[in-house]
């Protein structure tokens, strides 16, 4: 279930950005889109190499079972899924990872998600 909902969320964004782009790239916007990607999806590989995708499926198994989950391994899945939206093109994803990787943000949805598990 989880692994659904990260899925949706990234196909919307991913959509978002589409549109956003299709506008932004006409004329001398598109030197402007190349670099901002290229720096994104840079800083994005850079920092993915360091963290581990199992851990999305391990979430999911976890709240599948219903068991509890610490706010270390929460905190760890909301990094990687910043840097999945860092990695992934387009301007709106780049604004949820940046987001995402705040610490303030990270500590407020974390409160809520605590919350619920």
């Amino acid at each position: 279930m989880f692994i659904e909902i990260l899925f949706l969320i990234a196909l919307g964004v991913s959509l978002a950005d589409m549109i956003i782009l299709i506008q932004i790239s006409s004329g001398p916007g598109i030197y402007f889109i190349v670099i901002t990607q290229i720096l994104t999806t840079g800083y994005g590989i850079f920092r993915i190499r360091k963290l581990d995708f199992n851990l999305f499926f391990f979430l999911d198994a976890e709240l599948k079972k219903g068991e509890k989950i610490v706010k270390e391994l929460w905190e760890e899945a909301w990094i990687l899924s910043a840097v999945c939206f860092l990695i992934i093109p387009g301007f709106f994803s780049d604004i949820i990872g940046g987001l995402f990787l705040m610490e303030s943000v990270r500590r407020f949805f974390l409160e809520y998600v605590l919350e619920i598990n």
